[in-house]
């Protein structure tokens, strides 16, 4: 027994010394690869052209910045935007030396802070390097989204892409009236309110539970949350009239915050034409007088296989696509209730 415990410790331990040194070069090649990490790789062209074009795809929610995420890579791979991903990608082409870009854009909008940033990221970007900006789209182009695509200098979309929703979301404040009882329930949340029930809550300063659901908001409450939104719908308005050249009473009073058409879309000049992503890259080769251009493109994440020990040392190499795709789609609507938002029309699309 004894020379069996023995052979058996020995064995764990030479185990166990090559597992560690299988980690600390894992964790070196990772550390390594992190320092010299290039979200754009060659796309087509002339690869050895120094006339270079970028093509930036983006989409999903707009939201402030990752949370409760401990590891700010894994973002990269999901169907999501928020300021400091769009100024990573920019960083990065501003070492480059690019002559033009072209962001393709996807989105239901989202977080209005967040817009209003990422748009500001990007017009510094174009007036600190003087080259053209297109937008384009090939599937939803809406609310916060196209407050994004009004930086750049056109905006084009693939046909059946939806445009639009020039609107801003306030959060919604439901009010349970006298309910007697709450529950999840097996096949979801009911509320019963026949009589009523108590709520004690201890705050200080008037309207700091600002949406309780268990009372109804003042006049002045709701005076008060609808000049807010009025005030950055203005913004969205004047934005657009300036950008689009199109009188804010159209805006208001034909456009509204309705979806289009690419073709409706061009009837009203939200965008200047329907054209596919292909079309976009030969237009802006040709304003830019190019004949020998080459396209880069921002990478997708790769695939990590089962073999590959280095998952260990970084959980973005985890497969975990998936969980946080759906984290994010199911929590996105809950996380805007207490901000202001330019969230698109489509309630499926945006996970409402």
């Amino acid at each position: 027994m004894r020379v069996f415990i023995e052979t058996f410790s020995k064995i764990l331990a030479f185990l166990s010394a090559i597992l560690i040194f299988f980690l600390i070069v894992s964790l070196i090649s990772n550390f390594i690869a992190d320092r010299n990490m290039s979200h754009f790789s060659y796309y087509k062209g002339n690869k050895l052209s120094e006339q270079k074009i970028a093509l930036l795809n983006i989409g999903g929610p707009i939201i402030s910045e990752p949370q409760n995420i401990s590891n700010f890579q894994i973002f990269n791979s999901l169907k999501v935007i928020y300021p400091s991903l769009i100024r990573s990608y920019l960083k990065e082409l501003s070492k480059k030396n690019i002559v033009g870009l072209i962001i393709s854009i996807d989105s239901p909008g989202g977080s209005v802070s967040a817009t209003q940033k990422i748009y500001k990221i990007i017009k510094e970007f174009k007036k600190d390097y003087n080259i053209p900006i297109y937008f384009h789209s090939s599937n939803i182009l809406a609310s916060g989204a196209y407050w994004i695509s009004l930086s750049g200098d056109k905006i084009y979309a693939d046909y059946g892409a939806i445009i639009g929703s020039i609107g801003v979301k306030g959060p919604d404040w439901i009010y349970y009236n006298s309910p007697t009882s709450l529950s999840p329930g097996l096949l979801g949340g009911y509320v019963e309110s026949p009589n009523g029930i108590k709520l004690y809550s201890n705050t200080a300063g008037i309207s700091k539970d600002i949406f309780n659901p268990f009372r109804q908001p003042s006049e002045k409450e709701v005076i008060q949350l609808q000049q807010m939104v009025d005030s950055i719908y203005e913004d969205f308005i004047n934005l657009v009239s300036s950008s689009r050249k199109i009188e804010t009473k159209i805006i208001k009073d034909e456009i509204g915050s309705m979806i289009f058409s690419t073709n409706q879309a061009k009837n009203y000049y939200l965008i200047d034409n329907q054209m596919d992503i292909e079309n976009v890259m030969k237009i802006l080769s040709k304003r830019l007088n190019l004949s020998d251009e080459q396209f880069i493109i921002n990478k997708k994440n790769k695939n990590y296989n089962f073999l590959d020990l280095s998952f260990l040392s970084r959980t973005d190499k985890l497969n975990t696509h998936d969980l946080y795709q759906s984290y994010i789609e199911k929590n996105f609507c809950n996380n805007l209730i207490y901000e202001l938002s330019v969230v698109s029309i489509s309630s499926q699309k945006s996970g409402c």
